[in-house]
């Protein structure tokens, strides 16, 4: 457990954010309506 906490502050510093999980999340949500609306055509 310990090194998966450590793995994701080094990610957080590596982005250079502390918010990169919702920027993470909100990526997936919008690349799924992009997707949808690429199939809507």
């Amino acid at each position: 457990m310990r090194h998966m906490q450590n793995g994701y502050r080094g990610l957080s510093i590596f982005m250079g954010l502390n918010i990169d999980r919702f920027l993470s999340a909100f990526a997936i949500v919008g690349a799924m309506f992009l997707a949808a609306w690429i199939q809507s055509f």
